[in-house]
């Protein structure tokens, strides 16, 4: 486990295939690719995964990019939430330094309802602060098949 700026331990587990979405078996991501991104969501570099898979430093980004291809995206973070969405990981967290610490399961229905308060303005996030923002992100959970039953407004 990596432990973040924010004092919060995170643990990605890949979820075995028989609880992924039938869509996630048919996209042909393979247990390596989800190894690989599980360590990059869990804050470790390239380089640093190469050594705990005992893999060479090209591998890891050639894992990424089939990932990438595979699930449509550009980039770790939209890997990581359709990843979430398909069922095919899924983020255990906790809070150090705290009396209570507890550890929290964060799966894909936790992300659809923080995305709807931040598309919604219920929840302020700096990155997405403007309307503008706000409406990307709605279109690009859409585009990827992430649409809850009620995104908090009519637009």
């Amino acid at each position: 486990m990596v432990t973040h700026k924010y004092e919060t331990q995170c643990k990605v587990d890949i979820k075995p295939s028989y609880e992924w979405s039938e869509q996630a078996r048919e996209s042909g991501v393979s247990h390596r690719e989800l190894e690989v991104l599980a360590l990059v969501v869990e804050g470790y570099k390239n380089k640093e995964i190469a050594q705990i898979l005992k893999i060479e430093h090209q591998s890891v980004k050639n894992h990424l990019q089939h990932l990438f291809k595979k699930l449509d995206v550009k980039n770790s973070t939209q890997a990581y939430i359709i990843a979430l969405n398909l069922n095919l990981i899924k983020l255990r967290g906790a809070i150090v330094g705290r009396e209570d610490v507890s550890t929290t399961e964060i799966t894909g229905e936790y992300f659809i309802e923080l995305f709807r308060k931040i598309i919604s303005g219920e929840y302020k996030v700096k990155e997405f602060s403007n309307e503008k923002k706000r409406r990307w992100l709605k279109v690009w959970l859409k585009e990827h098949g992430i649409e809850p039953y009620n995104w908090g407004d009519d637009k």
